[in-house]
């Protein structure tokens, strides 16, 4: 039987003292079954894993990780948990190098979520999880205002957030890079004069879309050289959606273009 260990356990404890240290040793914690899964299939590497064997029932998930699993009582899972029902499983991880966009090769008929300055944690997953559901290629981040390992962003995005390929430029870099290989730039201007209703645009087959934060919107800067500004048609009293209600709404008519036109995913 083996031993359950409380915060006092010197290994824990040097091992939070390395998380606690986060921004230096580049550390984050993944909670849950299936967000642990994700991780390892984005080959994320735990460097320490503490289970509650009262709650946790999935024993071969973690046979091949043995050296590094440390089986702790449930007063101190719940103090190391940030959120309930985590399924007994809570995973210290170590940030991968992220690669630039000029080491990507671009598929054939790309579609490219660009996210700038999205704020909230939870919009932030549950976009990504949208992108991954609607097969993009990949996602852009700039402008960042939250951490894209945020305990929020991993649980809203069940894990997507380590599958899905992301960089994270600065927009000149971006926009050199868009216009170099020929992509179609289409930014959401909700309050944009120039803008068009989202089902009366047809799309091209090499496409990147530009969301913004719901309080400022996408930078001035996406107006100037976009080739098209969209937006969605509002039929009620409220004047916008939720960003990642629009992200859902936006990309899913995108996917009903490809289909039709026959363009690849």
């Amino acid at each position: 039987m083996e031993k359950k260990h409380g915060l006092r356990n010197i290994k824990i404890k040097n091992l939070i003292k390395i998380y606690k240290k986060k921004k230096e040793n580049k550390m984050f914690l993944v909670e849950g079954v299936k967000e642990f899964e994700m991780a390892i299939i984005g080959n994320y590497r735990p460097i320490g894993i503490f289970i509650c064997k009262n709650i946790f029932y999935q024993n071969n998930m973690i046979k091949s990780f043995h050296k590094i699993v440390f089986f702790i009582n449930i007063k101190t899972f719940q103090k190391l948990a940030c959120r309930k029902n985590s399924g007994g499983i809570i995973a210290l991880f170590k940030e991968k190098k992220i690669s630039s966009l000029e080491s990507i090769k671009v598929p054939k008929n790309p579609f490219i979520l660009i996210l700038d300055g999205i704020e909230k944690p939870g919009n932030l997953g549950s976009i990504l999880r949208t992108a991954d559901a609607a097969g993009v290629h990949f996602i852009i981040l700039c402008n960042t205002k939250t951490y894209i390992f945020n305990p929020n962003v991993i649980r809203c995005s069940v894990g997507c957030v380590f599958t899905k390929t992301i960089f994270i430029e600065k927009i000149k870099s971006i926009i050199s890079w868009l216009q170099k290989k020929k992509i179609e730039i289409a930014v959401t201007g909700f309050h944009n004069k120039k803008s068009k209703k989202l089902y009366q645009t047809k799309f091209s087959s090499h496409l990147a879309i530009v969301l913004g934060s719901e309080s400022k919107g996408v930078s001035n800067i996406w107006f100037n050289i976009s080739d098209k500004i969209i937006t969605i048609p509002m039929f009620g009293s409220i004047d916008s959606m939720n960003v990642s209600n629009a992200t859902s709404v936006i990309i899913y008519e995108i996917i009903r273009q490809r289909n039709t036109y026959k363009f690849s995913k």
